[in-house]
Formats: C-alpha cells, structure tokens, sequence
C-alpha cells in the first residue's frame, strides 16, 4: 500500500512540475531553418493624447528568401496581461495604440514576420525576428 501510495505522488509531482513549466512566456518555435531575420531597432514610443505611437526602423537587409514587402507582428501586454496580438502588413515602421491609459502599464513585443515559398507542408511559410520590446 506504501509503495501505491508513493508512486501516486511521483506521479502527482510530476503533473505539477509539467504544468509550472508550462507556464512561461517563451515563443514555442525558438528556431527555424534558413537565415534569421534581424530585429527592427530604435524602437520608441511617443504618448499624444490617448494615443501611443511606437515607431521602428525595419532592417536594412532581409535574407535572400524572404518574400517582400515583410510584416510586423506585435504583441500587446496591460497591466502584466496579455491584450493580444496582431499583424500589421506592408513594411510597416509605426504603430497607432488606442485608446491610451496613463494609469495603466504597457509592453509591446515588436518582431519582422516575413514570409518564405516553400512546397514542404511540414515547413513553415513564415520565419519571425527576435523581438524587442518597449515597456512604459
């Protein structure tokens, strides 16, 4: 009986630690093939009423596969909790966010998203930059 009991609570423990790692936020893909795209720099925020405006240079030079015109994915935190994400198409170097709220705390994660042409469907068309975040 001792030894059920034991072998529950490894069990049990193990669930625990599996969840509790779970729980960071970390990218799931932390590489992919080809040549990486570098991360946008200078990247700023300006506050203009109840606007955040973020601004971003793309980088000078993208790799050889890489689909132009590249996308920016931004991820969006309030107050430490995630408001979500979203695309934003055609090279884009600013970013409107409103409605601002001076009380409350922002980070926005910034990325290069460009897509590739593959034919492999268990290859991904998309390859995303390291991120950079601004936090105000």
């Amino acid at each position: 009986m001792l030894c059920v009991m034991k072998k529950y609570i490894f069990y049990i423990s193990i669930i625990c630690v599996l969840f509790a790692a779970g729980c960071k936020e970390e990218d799931i893909v932390l590489s992919k093939p080809g040549e990486p795209i570098a991360p946008v720099t200078n990247l700023d925020y300006t506050i203009s009423g109840s606007d955040a405006i973020l601004t971003w240079d793309l980088p000078s030079t993208l790799p050889d596969d890489i689909i132009e015109p590249v996308s920016v994915f931004i991820r969006i935190s309030v107050d430490g909790q995630s408001a979500g994400t979203l695309v934003v198409d055609d090279a884009p170097e600013s970013f409107v966010y409103s409605p601002y709220d001076a009380s409350k705390k922002y980070k926005f994660t910034v990325k290069v998203q460009g897509k590739v042409d593959t034919t492999d469907p268990y290859r991904s068309d998309l390859r995303l930059s390291p991120g950079t975040t601004v936090a105000f």
